[in-house]
């Protein structure tokens, strides 16, 4: 078995690198420090300052609550008229829905109408890019919004929106003929 064994290290290196560091290391001990300690000295012979005392905290005044027959201010206002008429509107989240009811009205656009005896058609263009057939009762948009009528320069769609009283009521919206894109 023929083991080799690592070379070793020349003598000359060696005591090229002990030199180089002693002398790099010597050079950090030599410095002369009397102008740091004079500027030392020079600092504690100063007269020291004067601390102001803590000032006096003033205690706050108190404050009893009595408001627990209110409304929580947490909470949105009940606006009593609406509990009173209450509309009856609501979504149908039973249907199934719609392939444009994926976007939102603003990401749809109306590209053109397509006439046939019986039926008014609307070419209508989704936030994909892909172009769909709607005509009146169709569902498109992310708020229930129902196909009322179509013009050959716009759809015109009521839409059931949350009221902020936890009940629904419709609003109009409409997506307009565009030809940009």
């Amino acid at each position: 078995m023929n083991r080799q064994h690592p070379k070793p290290r020349t003598p000359i290196r060696i005591v090229a690198i002990t030199l180089a560091s002693a002398v790099l290391l010597g050079g950090c001990t030599g410095n002369d420090m009397s102008d740091l300690r004079q500027w030392v000295d020079e600092v504690k012979q100063r007269p020291g300052g004067r601390i102001d005392p803590i000032p006096e905290m003033k205690p706050a005044t108190t404050y009893i609550y009595e408001a627990f027959e209110r409304r929580n201010p947490f909470e949105p206002p009940v606006d009593p008229r609406a509990e009173q008429n209450d509309s009856g509107i609501s979504p149908d989240t039973d249907r199934p829905k719609e392939e444009l009811e994926r976007f939102p009205l603003d990401a749809l656009a109306m590209r053109g109408i397509i006439e046939r005896p019986d039926l008014l058609l609307a070419l209508v263009r989704d936030g994909d890019g892909v172009i769909h057939e709607v005509t009146v009762g169709n569902y498109m948009g992310q708020n229930y919004g129902r196909i009322e009528s179509i013009t050959e320069t716009e759809i015109t769609l009521i839409e059931i929106v949350p009221d902020g009283q936890g009940g629904w009521r419709e609003q109009p919206a409409s997506v307009k003929l565009r030809a940009d894109r």
